[in-house]
């Protein structure tokens, strides 16, 4: 039987993934892209106390996430090879290692999605794959546009076309340290995005995403199942808070510290069809999309009474 948390979180499947310990682990993806070099901004979120061009997107801000997953799930071994200025050099130096290994070359001019994950023993692994050109200003940037329409094209504002399909689960979720932090005990999210419609071959051709959100018993929106999403509310733009249960990521940070946005609670309800929303990741920078419905969901976006799936 489960039991209850002060915060009204339950806890079976933590039980379960402690019997799985062996194979779990804690990963970041990480976007490496030389058009990164380019900015002294990306250096300062990647290193301590170093000036050295960072080919990878707020290196720090990666290495600082996991390093909270592993704190909470007590791994001093992992913790080990995290924490401290060192952690965040031996962590660039396993990406370039793979670099070097599965492409030839230290310096890649192909952008790539790295998926660098440790476990308790404080073994790592990397994959790859390669992602789109981005614009700079896709990446880092000074502020959100005010409205989503007829965005000027700026070295301050992320691309102005769609970027994102976006759903909303009809799942509740009860959060656990699984959808705190970013690991491979993915059920949730899997869960969630197993809801998602197949894409139209136009937008397929347009590179257009699919995502989509996931909220807490409470119909909270939590984040998205592989983004953070940004909603504009009274005048602002606004993120989930922390206390709703939802990863921490690292774009989130930087919007949060570089005053992009505030947290505030978004109810499920709240979010319409049609809607424009932002949503970042550390791979694919920052874009757009539009709130759809999916079939039984209501015109206003509410959800029917459905299975809660614990994190």
């Amino acid at each position: 039987m489960a039991s209850s948390l002060t915060n009204g979180e339950t806890k079976p499947d933590e039980t379960a993934a402690e019997r799985n310990t062996a194979s779990l682990e804690v990963f970041s993806s990480i976007r490496c892209d030389q058009l990164l070099t380019r900015s002294p901004h990306n250096t300062q979120l990647s290193y301590h106390d170093c000036n050295a061009p960072s080919q990878f997107y707020m290196l720090r801000f990666h290495r600082d996430r996991m390093l909270a997953a592993v704190d909470e799930l007590g791994w001093i071994e992992a913790r080990g090879f995290l924490e401290g200025p060192s952690g965040v050099v031996r962590l660039k130096q396993v990406l370039q290692d793979h670099l070097v290994n599965a492409h030839n070359s230290a310096q890649v001019s192909q952008p790539l999605k790295l998926r660098i994950a440790i476990n308790s023993r404080g073994h790592t692994s990397v994959t790859s794959i390669s992602l789109p050109f981005l614009a700079l200003s896709s990446l880092l940037f000074s502020h959100f546009p005010p409205t989503l329409s007829r965005l000027p094209p700026s070295i301050d504002h992320p691309t102005s076309e769609r970027s994102w399909r976006v759903f909303i689960s009809p799942t509740p979720v009860s959060p656990s340290l699984f959808t705190r932090h970013k690991t491979t005990e993915r059920a949730v999210y899997d869960e969630a995005r197993s809801h998602i419609p197949t894409t139209p071959q136009s937008e397929l051709r347009d590179n257009v995403l699919s995502e989509i959100l996931v909220a807490n018993l409470r119909g909270e929106v939590m984040e998205g199942s592989i983004t953070t999403p940004y909603f504009w509310r009274s005048g602002r733009w606004v993120t989930p808070p922390a206390s709703a249960g939802g990863n921490t990521g690292t774009t989130r940070r930087f919007a949060l510290e570089a005053g992009l946005c505030v947290e505030e609670t978004v109810m499920r309800q709240s979010v319409v069809e049609g809607e424009a929303i932002w949503l970042s990741n550390g791979a694919r920078g920052w874009g757009w999309g539009e709130i759809e419905k999916l079939d039984g969901q209501g015109s206003d976006g509410s959800i029917s009474s459905s299975p809660i799936r614990h994190g």
